[in-house]
């Protein structure tokens, strides 16, 4: 692990063993663009998601658009409460 600012880097070798994923399923996301390639700790919690939608039978594709939308319900949460901030 190194540290990249504040943000904890990890090899996918640490991030496969923290979330029961074998490294060559972690490459394959990375290589698919679930991932970047520089590792985080929101990006274990993001594989851990990924391992639970794959188990419950969604494909990649399908992870994808999953994976796309809470991104955009998170954004805009936060929109929400930067606007709700300026309001009060």
């Amino acid at each position: 692990m190194t540290e990249r600012g504040e943000i904890t880097v990890v090899t996918i070798a640490v991030a496969a063993r923290r979330t029961g994923l074998s490294p060559r399923t972690v490459r394959r996301y990375v290589r698919c663009g679930l991932l970047d390639e520089a590792l985080t700790e929101a990006d274990l919690a993001e594989l851990r998601c990924i391992r639970r939608l794959t188990n419950l039978g969604v494909n990649l594709a399908g992870v994808e658009i999953i994976l796309h939308m809470r991104r955009q319900i998170e954004e805009l949460r936060a929109e929400v409460a930067r606007l709700e901030r300026l309001t009060v």
